[in-house]
């Protein structure tokens, strides 16, 4: 089963390294789990929103994959670089609905959401995103719910930051069960809390 984790410039750091390590260990177990980092254009290097440098596996393809996660990053501040310079210049947006469309699960940590619901993904679904951004959802029209973890069938999506642990935990047990997801939740002396 394939995850693509999508990556630009101003991406928070835990929304993806959470989800990714949880995946990542899951398919070092035995899951059959391949997590691949993409960016939208060829790139050599992604500069996170604390600083951290990652080198993505290679180029988003829609429908090239079962999940498509979505992490967040800097919505509150309103700058070019996260997911507000992102959904300003709209490039991710039709990639992300083609996704959709072609049937991949489409997943959200924190303010992905807001990438998520601008691709006319969410629709008047129910999600969640960080209570920064919480307005900001709502005003799509999506229906908000307050967990750490909202799943909508072919759509999940997670609240803060820290939610990416629990969004991972929670895909791991959708899609390997139970198991699977304690061995994960064991492994990194976290408790999921969805």
């Amino acid at each position: 089963m394939r995850f693509d984790i999508v990556l630009y410039d101003g991406v928070d750091e835990l929304d993806f390294v959470g989800p990714m390590e949880v995946l990542r260990a899951a398919s070092r177990s035995g899951s059959d789990a391949e997590v691949r980092l993409r960016t939208r254009d060829e790139t050599t290097i992604v500069t996170c929103s604390f600083g951290m440098r990652v080198v993505p596996d290679g180029v988003f393809e829609a429908g090239s994959a079962d999940v498509v996660i979505v992490p967040g990053g800097g919505w509150a501040a309103r700058d070019t670089i996260g997911t507000w310079g992102e959904v300003e210049r709209g490039e991710w947006l039709p990639l992300l609905r083609e996704a959709a469309e072609r049937g991949s699960t489409m997943v959200s940590v924190c303010t992905g959401a807001l990438l998520l619901a601008h691709a006319g993904v969410i629709g008047s679904r129910q999600a969640t995103t960080h209570t920064a951004a919480r307005d900001d959802l709502i005003a799509t029209g999506a229906t908000f719910v307050d967990e750490r973890v909202v799943d909508d069938g072919d759509l999940i999506t997670g609240a803060g930051v820290t939610s990416g642990l629990d969004i991972g935990l929670h895909l791991v047990k959708r899609f390997f069960g139970d198991e699977a997801a304690t061995r994960a939740s064991l492994r990194m002396e976290y408790p999921p809390k969805s």
